[in-house]
């Protein structure tokens, strides 16, 4: 599908291209009814219902009240750098769950022990996304009388142990969650929360409480691992493309200089080459057909981007999509179409992502962050290529890869320190 495909089919048809098929398997682990979840709800008035209650929360305003806890996260996960390089897969994790916790659910997620809500949360996530790739249960969709065989005749042997397992663990977390919250909106905590502003404006009424529960729980799921994804892919890019990492570190040096990143001030305008960074690394159709977006293919398409496979963040500088100057064929509009957009990672439609500004902040503090503080180095060719270097899964990012993270200087480590104890004690307000 090319990008303008995807705007006249999901942008500008979207009434008839916003709904999903059928998943047997969200039968088996999302408690009844199975359209609870967003993410599989078919497109109708309750989509709509919690699309806006959700987009409520996400509107521009709320979002920038965010900053602040994005920049005292940010610095956490700077000292964590410090601290531990060696487990920045887990710091990366922890920062957007927390960001995500602290927002959502007014509380903190402090770190990424074994026990805390942030780690269950993402073995959760784990077991479920291994659930939903392909093989790992029968086709239930193609053939469903496979439900009714039992497990030793087939090669999906406690398929469905693992299915009531998930279920269960991933309910009760919801549900602690929530209830959680909850307990600290009375106790006069979390006042900025969503779920304060749920319960505050009454809005609570218009779900059970298991619907509350997983439309607070989708809200984690959606805003934390894809986005870890993200900063790991920029992290690698920087490691194998080192003289990219030199210009980003200048453009952010000559913003703040020696003081550190202000969050407030780590926007696209004041850092075009570190968001060109954040881009880079992200008919007749028969009724009830299933229209796949394909964000891979709409990003590396030959006829519209000069040299798709090459890590090139300049191409954002020299035209705002990223495309060929001379990428705007008749009939298509590429290159002038006002609802074309850079990206595509966020999705199109009536289903595009509702966080893509809080996504795009988050990722730009902790990009600026990390480049001011530290040098990515890696000791060794770094992979870099689809087949190889990524997960592959539904929610796929970089394998683990070896890279370090070495302080620039002294007096940044300094700074980091300072950040983070500063850091510390506002987070303390969501414990």
């Amino acid at each position: 599908m090319e990008s303008h495909s995807v705007r006249d089919l999901l942008d500008q048809r979207g009434a008839i291209y916003s709904s999903r098929p059928y998943v047997p398997i969200v039968d088996y682990v999302v408690p009844p009814p199975g359209d609870i979840h967003l993410v599989f709800m078919p497109y109708g008035a309750k989509f709509r219902k919690a699309r806006k209650t959700i987009s409520n929360y996400l509107k521009d305003d709320e979002i920038d009240k965010l900053i602040p806890i994005q920049d005292a996260e940010s610095s956490q996960m700077m000292y964590e750098f410090l601290q531990k390089p060696d487990r920045f897969h887990e710091q990366a994790l922890r920062f957007f769950g927390a960001i995500i916790m602290a927002s959502v659910f007014g509380t903190r997620g402090k770190n990424y022990d074994k026990g805390s809500k942030i780690r269950q949360f993402f073995e959760v996530q784990h077991e479920w996304v291994s659930m939903l790739d392909q093989g790992s249960i029968p086709p239930l969709d193609v053939f469903p009388f496979l439900a009714y065989i039992p497990d030793v005749f087939t090669p999906w042997r406690g398929w469905k142990e693992r299915a009531e397992s998930l279920k269960r663990k991933q309910s009760s977390l919801y549900h602690d969650l929530f209830e959680d919250a909850e307990e600290r909106v009375k106790a006069g905590k979390g006042q900025e929360s969503f779920v304060a502003g749920l319960l505050r404006g009454g809005e609570s009424n218009a779900y059970d409480r298991v619907e509350l529960d997983y439309i607070t729980g989708f809200l984690m799921e959606g805003g934390s691992d894809t986005t870890a994804g993200a900063f790991e892919t920029f992290i690698l890019a920087m490691a194998a493309h080192p003289a990219i990492q030199r210009k980003a570190q200048s453009e952010v040096d000559k913003v703040f200089g020696h003081d550190g990143v202000q969050a407030a001030r780590a926007t696209a305008d004041a850092l075009p080459f570190l968001k060109a960074c954040f881009f880079e690394v992200s008919y007749v159709i028969p009724t009830n057909t299933t229209i796949l977006m394909n964000i891979w293919a709409v990003h590396h398409d030959p006829d519209e981007y000069e040299e798709p496979d090459a890590f090139n963040p300049d191409r954002f500088l020299t035209h705002p999509l990223g495309i060929k100057p001379s990428a705007t064929p008749a009939g298509k509009g590429s290159g002038s179409d006002a609802s074309r957009r850079p990206t595509y990672g966020f999705g199109a439609g009536r289903r595009i992502c509702g966080g893509q500004r809080m996504a795009e902040n988050s990722m730009m503090v902790t990009m600026a962050k990390l480049l001011w503080a530290f040098d990515i180095v890696s000791g060794q060719g770094v992979d870099t290529a689809v087949q190889t270097a990524f997960r592959d899964a539904i929610l796929t990012g970089p394998k683990e890869f070896p890279v370090e993270f070495k302080i620039r200087d002294d007096h940044r480590r300094e700074v980091v320190l300072k950040q983070w104890q500063k850091a510390d004690e506002y987070l303390k307000r969501f414990e």
